[in-house]
């Protein structure tokens, strides 16, 4: 098994080339206009913010996987009275290198850390050809009732029954 080691802001920029690799592994490809904030902030982020964490596997000294994710603080509910999630943002594996373990352990090990600082639960959004590895490492679907929705910004916001045209909020 290839080593795991704790990201530094110096590996910002190979963090934000394989976040890339994973997108448009997934439906891309993608035009990369936003890798340079994406670089930028991993970088600040792996410097100052104690929320966010990062690890990757290395080859001989190359990195080849790599995951993010962050804790937030959470409302404590019926099913959970912890105060803390994990989520994962990122994992991506180049290509040579997947079906070895290497995803398997990255999560593991990011799921172990969330654990141990006190969090409830680790959350991920997974692409389809994931799914199988998330299952392995016990991770379960929400229920039906339970669905991600997104609302980006750039568009208008409706008038709807719930709000008057001109009224601020």
């Amino acid at each position: 098994m290839l080593p795991i080691r704790t990201a530094t802001p110096a590996d910002a920029k190979v963090l934000t080339e394989l976040r890339r690799k994973m997108h448009d592994d997934i439906d891309g490809p993608h035009p990369t206009d936003w890798m340079q904030a994406c670089e930028e902030m991993t970088r600040v982020r792996l410097a100052i913010d104690p929320s966010f964490h990062a690890y990757v596997a290395e080859d001989d000294g190359t990195v080849v996987a790599g995951i993010t994710g962050e804790i937030r603080p959470r409302f404590p509910n019926p099913e959970s009275p912890a105060t803390a999630a994990g989520y994962g943002i990122a994992m991506c594996i180049l290509p040579e290198y997947r079906r070895r373990g290497i995803g398997g352990s990255l999560v593991h090990h990011m799921t172990e850390r969330f654990m141990e600082l006190g969090c409830g639960r680790m959350s991920v959004f997974v692409a389809p050809q994931a799914v199988g590895l998330y299952h392995e490492l016990g991770f379960e679907d929400l229920p039906e009732t339970i669905r991600p929705m997104n609302r980006f910004a750039g568009h208008p916001v409706p008038v709807n029954r719930y709000t008057a045209a001109g009224t601020a909020s």
